[in-house]
């Protein structure tokens, strides 16, 4: 994506070049574990100043968006959604990020699962940036299905 490029420094660089190996991660506490966003120096939850960058799930639930109707930064044709994650890995961990499909697709609803995507920004050092896209659905079972037992059921109680 070009005109875009993150504005980084000592606690989020990191992130943004994760980002650009397609990696989502995220920092934790050495003390009390909690997973934190955005990147910063000290733990919100006990204060504590141990913590290192784990890889992330990549998945979550959207709790809500946006559409954008204007471009507000070159490189974002408008219309286009901002998603907001709940992540699996920790309730309260809720990660903005542009949605990867149209802003009208009818997947985009509240509760909708989501994985990670990317998009390569150009720079020195190089970055990413984060986009949401449907969850894959479960592959169809494959194979025959199982023949009801007398009486229509499909397995036995006993």
């Amino acid at each position: 994506m070009s005109g875009v490029y993150p504005a980084m420094d000592r606690d989020s660089t990191p992130w943004w070049s994760a980002l650009a190996r397609h990696e989502l991660m995220f920092q934790r506490c050495g003390e009390c574990a909690t997973w934190r966003w955005p990147a910063r120096a000290m733990c919100n939850v006990c204060g504590s100043f141990g913590w290192g960058w784990f890889p992330s799930s990549g998945r979550g639930e959207v709790v809500s968006w946006i559409v954008n109707h204007h471009a507000f930064l070159p490189g974002f044709d408008a219309p286009y959604a901002v998603v907001f994650v709940r992540m699996d890995e920790q309730p309260d961990l809720v990660l903005p990020g542009g949605y990867a499909g149209p802003p009208d697709d009818p997947r985009l609803v509240i509760g909708a699962r989501v994985v990670a995507a990317y998009d390569e920004v150009a720079g020195d050092p190089p970055a990413g940036l984060l986009r949401w896209r449907p969850e894959p659905l479960p592959e169809p079972l494959s194979g025959p299905l199982p023949k009801p037992l007398p009486g229509g059921k499909i397995h036995s109680d006993d």
